[in-house]
């Protein structure tokens, strides 16, 4: 087959960061302006509108077409270019795919000056101001000067995502097929009960004026909605607080004493709910639709996992009522009707949300939720062979933990322990500290002291050896990687450096990236403490020349008893795209958090293999959401059970031997958690 790179640039009155790729498509008012294309390695092509369409187009049958996010180039084809059929999914390429794959930027310019191609790849600001000045409606629309200079910029386009295509690494063929997938699961997208989220919105707007209201009448406040108001508000009757975050506030009503402001703080935090944002969100990706599309995006974190793109439907919130009472009485408006229910509005409203996911006409939803997948995956990878007899039996890890931590019996262990056990494994596994662990007391509400932080810590690790043990391994190897250009390896994980890339191989064969890494030498004090006396500060990282510091840290151990002494760590840096930023950047990693990767990506690799499975078993998959997926099925098929589905997804795969797989699954008209 032969080759096609090809760009599209479009015109519309729809905003695309809004309301995403799909309902621009779908408005009436998009059309191409141009596009840019190129066969294998010959010059580039422009075709602009009014001229007769390519090869390509016209003969789609015969050509591999390769874009840079293809989605994009996918839905306009299908909906500007009616009369001409879309090629099929398996003749499609995405170059940005690819991309992310290897965990590098997945905007085009950003990509290209990653791999040191700047020059030849580039997508400049005055190519983003060219775009604000066509492709939306605009007093510049149509001039003959900026039209060329769009036309020199899709061609460029073009150039660059094929010159890219060159050099980045092929998905393999499970991986192919998972993309494929992705694909297959963003066209089809979900059916949202569209009725219903009219009723969640015109309800937020009475219960807003509501809770405004009240909260003016008990605070004397002009606008109780400004964050600025209410904080010094809130100063005035006495909280010394920094913020009125949810945490914060909610800090205070678990408070003993809330100085008669308990109504004012709870109304405040109803105000503040995020759920219509979601609604809002939703109701304008539909656009001229009832399905949500383009909601997962193939590879979006760096381990593989899937990131939601548009509304954010892996952080909808978690219900604090009943769905299926709340949804019904949406339909009223009627904001006394939830009072008589002892019902908060804006918490029927916030528990509704994912209830709005609905299946197609006819069918229903059948969904499975993988059981403390991180976990089971991290036990097998460590070889933490009393963790996975715990999985292969009753599966009570949260007690188990406990037991090893408050050294009784588990059958003994009391409701507060097992809490304490649940934290423990949430925060340790990959190197967590007294730190981590005191943010997750706080999040379960768990009171729980630095002392016993550590402590907690420290028997956590003593009852699991071969874990601890393998972020040291996993950590050497990488190293040695590194240092010295051979392959490593740690109980299956594979290591080497190649291209200017770490590249870490999983079980499955699939790979994770890290770009340019080095080793940077840093000083480590350490308290050498028994491990039966309760410790205190475990580490501190210090520069060499700090000299002051350095003796404050051997003071506060003398102080307390014990020895310290001194090493020298190595640090892996390397360039990656910062989780929280989206940004590429300069970043730092040890054992704990290379295994953290590693555990995320088997656990993904363990999903994408049942999704496949699923696929193949006549189950439609319409989502993904963390370690659930989503299919939905024809009511009357009795051969597309809650049976079927669970087997499937338990499946261990080749490469997993000995993984104990557990899942939860259930069917539903409406999907919730």
């Amino acid at each position: 087959m032969t080759r096609v790179h090809f760009d599209y640039e479009t015109y519309s009155e729809c905003n695309i960061r809004k309301a995403g790729a799909y309902a621009y498509a779908l408005h009436p008012s998009t059309r191409i302006l141009c596009m840019g294309y190129a066969y294998d390695d010959k010059p580039p092509q422009l075709w602009v509108e009014g001229l007769p369409l390519p090869d390509f187009v016209l003969h789609p049958d015969y050509f591999e077409v390769h874009a840079w996010n293809s989605f994009f180039e996918w839905v306009i084809w299908t909906h500007c270019w009616k009369d001409h059929p879309t090629p099929p999914l398996d003749q499609w390429h995405d170059t940005a795919a690819l991309a992310s794959a290897m965990a590098l930027p997945r905007a085009l310019g950003n990509c290209g000056e990653a791999m040191g191609m700047a020059d030849s790849v580039s997508k400049d600001a005055r190519g983003y101001e060219l775009i604000k000045l066509l492709s939306i409606p605009n007093k510049m629309n149509g001039d003959p000067k900026l039209t060329k200079e769009m036309h020199d910029y899709c061609l460029q386009d073009v150039v660059a995502e094929r010159a890219l295509a060159k050099k980045l690494h092929e998905l393999n063929t499970i991986e192919r097929k998972v993309w494929i997938l992705d694909q297959k699961i963003n066209i089809k997208g979900i059916a949202v009960d569209t009725k219903s989220v009219g009723h969640a919105l015109d309800l937020y707007e009475k219960a807003f004026a509501n809770i405004k209201q009240r909260l003016t009448d008990l605070t004397g406040l002009g606008n109780p909605n400004s964050q600025r108001q209410f904080y010094e508000w809130m100063i005035d009757q006495g909280h010394i607080i920094s913020d009125i975050n949810k945490s914060t506030l909610s800090n205070i009503l678990d408070s003993p004493d809330t100085l008669g402001t308990h109504e004012a703080i709870k109304l405040r935090m109803q105000l503040a709910k995020t759920a219509p944002k979601k609604y809002k969100a939703i109701r304008t990706r539909l656009g001229l639709g009832t399905r949500l599309h383009g909601n997962v995006m193939y590879h979006g974190a760096s381990t593989g996992r899937w990131v939601s793109t548009g509304v954010n439907l892996q952080n909808l919130a978690r219900p604090t009522a009943d769905p299926e009472i709340c949804i019904p009485l949406l339909e009223r408006r009627d904001l006394d009707v939830f009072f008589m229910h002892d019902l908060e509005p804006m918490d029927a409203i916030s528990s509704s949300v994912r209830g709005m996911l609905i299946p197609s006409e006819g069918k229903k939803f059948i969904t499975g939720d993988y059981s403390s997948i991180e976990s089971r995956v991290l036990a097998w990878l460590a070889g933490q062979e009393d963790k996975l007899e715990i999985y292969r039996g009753h599966g009570k890890m949260y007690e188990y933990v406990a037991s090893k931590i408050f050294k009784k019996d588990i059958n003994d262990v009391t409701k507060d322990e097992r809490f304490v056990g649940k934290i423990g494994e949430l925060a340790c596994g990959y190197g967590g500290g007294a730190g981590a662990l005191q943010g997750m007391a706080q999040v379960y509400k768990v009171p729980m002291s630095k002392a016993d932080s550590e402590k907690i810590k420290q028997q956590w690790r003593k009852a699991n050896p071969a874990i601890c043990g393998f972020w040291y391994e996993v950590e050497q190897k990488a190293r040695e990687a590194v240092q010295k250009g051979e392959l490593t390896q740690a109980r299956g994980i594979k290591f080497a450096t190649r291209h200017n890339f770490l590249i870490c191989q999983l079980p499955s064969g699939r790979r994770l990236y890290y770009h340019r890494p080095q080793i940077v030498d840093k000083q480590v004090l350490m308290y050498k403490t028994p491990e039966t006396e309760t410790m205190p500060e475990l580490t501190y990282l210090y520069n060499t020349k700090d000299y002051a510091s350095v003796a404050q840290f051997n003071e506060q151990a003398n102080r307390a008893g014990v020895e310290s002494y001194e090493f020298t760590a190595m640090n892996i840096e390397f360039w990656g795209v910062n989780s929280t930023t989206r940004k590429w950047c300069l970043q730092s990693t040890y054992g704990g958090k290379l295994v953290e990767n590693i555990t995320q990506a088997v656990a993904r690799d363990v999903m994408a293999e049942s999704m496949l499975s699923l696929d193949e078993s006549g189950y439609e998959i319409v989502l993904t959401v963390h370690d659930e997926i989503i299919s939905e099925v024809d009511i009357n098929d009795k051969t597309k059970t809650v049976q079927g589905f669970t087997s499937i997804m338990e499946e261990t795969p080749s490469w997993a031997s000995g993984l104990p797989i557990g899942v939860e699954s259930y069917e539903s008209m409406r999907y919730r958690k």
